[in-house]
């Protein structure tokens, strides 16, 4: 049997994007491979559509870099797609399910950003900038900010051109534009009788602070909400009378993530799921595109979901007369995305044990139509994770956490603690090969959940707020002591990662004891202060999540800052960063790496990777995925 290495992530494979045909009788998904050309370069992600009619699937695209976005027409005779080749942007394309050629139907220099079929299957509508381009980019001309949120992660410097909606005629290929926007919509859904709905802010200032509405398209558009708030995934119900969507229960965004119900025509909102999180937050590493988790209607009165809850995302029905809720998938694993159509449920899924593969619910028979990843599993002999391990704490929230023990332990017994980021996500039943990668080198790996997380309800997921490093830190404490007292050597060598919340929360405990052998700190936080305004969410994180703003509050922040308390770090630590990281900026690592270096009392270093973001762990370009593997086991291994 082989040992998994970092190396072995080019052999993963990635399924995402399920859907149905309307009358459920097959699906379309992207299948991701990583690929590398005759010439050597730098290894690269392929998206090509594939076809399930649950017997078999085939391949329906073959393009060099990524077809994505498949969607069958109303009537089942055609799919629309988006296909982006290298150094082109995304455009629609046609392919007759009956047999012939895929054909372009839209060359717009901005390219199409997403559509939607209309229900008469003649139109499709979609968001394009249109022919707009970037001459600032381009021509590298001054770039001048006017507004909060004017740079964005994985984008960059926010484009002057506002996205607008457009239809498509597929029989003559004419495109006309229908809005004329202050803020770029999103989320574009037909209700059956043709009432099309979206997502947009009201304004720039709106959209600086995350605040959008529902709208209705009609002559102009008609806002559902009296007051803009953070809304997603509007879902229409079949009778046309409805709409549900997503949005916090409070008014912090720290908040779970509640099913509300609002008529068609707007009013009052009603939470349908008490303090249950409707979204699928359990972290994994082994994603790659997009995972569609709208609200499916099954009929008038009831919708199906996918609750988050204690570490897991299941699917769920929810009665919006009564607000009962009904959990219908009691497996211990993390559903990434799933549809509805007809009566039939498709939806991928994945646990700690296998990558993520795709599955159809039928007449209440499960049947796995994918095997992508079956010989991944079978030849690096994947690790079972221990079942939930929980930490009663007397007067306070329990805690959960899991572990992933080596067959073959390392002799010193060594342990790695992961801390995952947000810090409004949360570890659970999904899939890590980082961590499948450390047990094979004999570590014991070890990830939990502290107050702060998601998938526990409300006063677990804010308790943190305006109080960071307190009992977030005291939870990770309490995961760290009991997981080594509970382990085969109790003078085992602890080591400490994690990643954006976790480089903060690495930064930190480095700072207040030490407990650890060694750390790695990735994309992190290390100063409060600076964090505020070189982020691209600082002005609006910092101010929720650590309660104050520089100005006012400088010593609050400072308290929470990792930085003020460097000079007692003497925990060998290793700095990993991503130059383009604009929600976590690269001057948050060089702060912290220059003040330890400067001060001499314990081994460091810092690693920048070029042309990657905040998402290089999850998304980065597979050579730098790789690197920052090694480089994580290296620093390990040293200590």
């Amino acid at each position: 049997m082989a040992k998994l290495s970092p190396k072995n992530l080019v052999e993963l494979k990635f399924i995402s994007d399920a859907h149905l045909a309307n009358d459920g009788s097959q699906a379309v998904t992207v299948h991701t491979v990583i690929k590398q050309d005759d010439k050597k370069e730098p290894a690269y992600y392929q998206s090509s559509l594939y076809l399930y009619n649950f017997k078999s699937s085939k391949r329906l695209t073959n393009s060099y870099l990524s077809d994505s976005h498949g969607r069958f027409s109303p009537d089942g005779k055609s799919l629309a797609f988006l296909r982006r080749n290298k150094d082109e942007k995304a455009q629609i394309w046609l392919l007759p399910l009956s047999g012939g050629e895929a054909e372009k139907l839209t060359d717009f220099k901005s390219g199409v950003s997403s559509f939607v079929w209309h229900p008469d299957a003649k139109e499709i509508y979609f968001l394009s900038r249109g022919n707009w381009e970037n001459e600032i980019a381009k021509k590298a001309l001054p770039y001048e900010a006017d507004r909060l949120q004017y740079k964005f992660n994985g984008v960059g410097l926010q484009a002057d051109e506002v996205a607008q909606i457009y239809s498509l005629n597929i029989k003559n290929k004419r495109t006309k534009k229908l809005t004329n926007l202050g803020s770029s919509p999103s989320e574009l859904i037909f209700a059956n009788n043709g009432d099309l709905y979206f997502i947009a802010s009201p304004s720039i200032k709106d959209a600086d602070y995350w605040l959008n509405n529902i709208y209705k398209l009609d002559k102009k558009p008609q806002a559902l909400f009296k007051e803009a708030k953070i809304a997603s995934s509007p879902s229409p119900s079949p009778d046309n009378k409805h709409l549900v969507y997503i949005a916090p229960i409070t008014d912090k965004f720290a908040s779970p993530n509640g099913l509300f119900l609002i008529s068609a025509n707007g009013g009052k909102s009603k939470l349908l799921s008490a303090e249950y999180d409707i979204a699928s937050s359990p972290n994994g590493d082994s994603h790659y595109g997009n995972y569609n988790n709208l609200a499916k209607w099954l009929n008038n009165e009831t919708v199906l979901v996918n609750l988050n809850h204690k570490g897991r995302s299941s699917l769920a029905e929810i009665n919006i007369n009564t607000a009962e809720i009904n959990i219908i998938d009691q497996e211990k694993r993390a559903i990434v995305a799933f549809d509805n159509k007809n009566g039939k449920t498709l939806f991928i899924a994945e646990s700690p044990q296998r990558p993520a593969e795709l599955f159809l619910l039928n007449n209440g028979k499960e049947k796995r139509l994918s095997k992508l990843n079956d010989g991944f599993v079978k030849r690096y002999g994947l690790n079972n994770a221990s079942a939930e391990i929980i930490i009663k704490k007397p007067g306070q929230a329990d805690i959960s956490y899991w572990k992933l023990e080596p067959k073959t332990p390392r002799k010193d017994k060594a342990m790695i603690i992961q801390v995952h980021g947000g810090p409004h996500t949360n570890y659970g039943y999904g899939f890590f090969h980082e961590f499948h990668m450390q047990a094979a080198k004999g570590y014991t790996v070890v990830y939990g959940n502290p107050r702060g997380s998601s998938s526990y309800g409300l006063d677990f997921a804010i308790t943190a707020l305006g109080r960071y490093g307190t009992v977030d830190a005291d939870d990770i404490m309490a995961i760290s002591k009991d997981a080594l007292k509970n382990h085969s050597s109790s003078k085992a060598p602890v080591h400490l990662t994690g990643g954006s919340y976790g480089g903060f929360m690495t930064n930190w405990l480095v700072g207040q004891n030490n407990f650890f052998k060694s750390a790695v700190s990735q994309r992190s936080i290390s100063n409060w202060l600076s964090f505020y305004g070189s982020s691209d969410i600082g002005y609006r994180f910092a101010a929720t999540e650590v309660a104050g703003n520089p100005w006012d509050d400088t010593d609050k922040l400072w308290q929470q800052s990792p930085l003020k308390y460097v000079k007692k770090v003497k925990t060998p630590i290793l700095l990993i960063h991503s130059e383009e990281d604009h929600r976590c900026p690269m001057e948050q690592a060089e702060q912290f790496y220059i003040a330890i270096k400067l001060l001499n009392k314990t081994d460091t270093k810092l690693i920048r990777y070029p042309n990657e973001s905040h998402e290089l762990s999850r998304s980065g370009r597979p050579d730098r995925r790789i690197h920052r593997l090694e480089a994580i086991s290296n620093w390990f291994e040293s200590y």
